[in-house]
């Protein structure tokens, strides 16, 4: 949401909306809580540079508030090193409830490995016997996009029409993961 100029008449649903409190708004625009009190009540028709300023302290209470990627990740990593059997994986996502794995070598990450692709290979005449002693290397999935842990969470919506998870680094270290359940999570905190 961007303010550039804000109808007095929804300054009190706006700031509501933030959470913040008249007095924190008069403070952080240079006013007197009491007049915030009357353009609220509309009991004050403010000027121009009033309403300047009011915007001005609520479009930086937006930006303050923004989550990150590192607000919203899941964390430790659940992974799996790309040696581990096929049986194990599925033993490893049952026990923790996820559908989805990143698959690394070592600390390198060279892939993804999920339930859905497992049960395609299956279908799709895999032997399971043989399949399921198998390496998840034999099987893997294109690894996940990588996005830095400051990344804004409306940067990584467009991300999640192609892929199923982001990984969150801070630098070469993973220090956590983002799913489409820790996105909708976060728009209902």
């Amino acid at each position: 949401m961007s303010v550039s100029l804000i109808d007095p008449k929804h300054v009190r649903r706006v700031r509501v909306q933030l959470g913040i409190t008249q007095s924190a708004l008069a403070k952080s625009a240079g006013i007197s809580q009491s007049l915030v009190a009357k353009i609220e009540a509309g009991q004050v028709d403010p000027s121009f540079t009033t309403i300047r300023a009011i915007a001005e302290a609520l479009r930086v209470q937006i930006k303050s508030g923004a989550k990150k990627a590192s607000d919203v990740m899941s964390k430790p990593v659940v992974s799996i090193q790309a040696s581990t059997t096929v049986s194990d994986c599925i033993e490893l996502m049952r026990k923790r409830g996820i559908s989805q794995l990143p698959v690394f070598s070592g600390t390198q990450l060279v892939g993804s490995i999920s339930e859905g692709h497992i049960v395609s290979l299956l279908s799709a005449g895999a032997d399971p016997r043989t399949s399921l002693d198998r390496p998840v290397s034999r099987f893997l999935e294109a690894s996940y996009p990588t996005v830095d842990a400051n990344t804004p969470v409306d940067a990584l919506f467009s991300l999640f029409h192609f892929v199923p998870a982001v990984l969150v680094t801070s630098g070469e270290r993973v220090m956590g993961i983002v799913t489409k359940i820790d996105m909708l999570s976060a728009e209902v905190r």
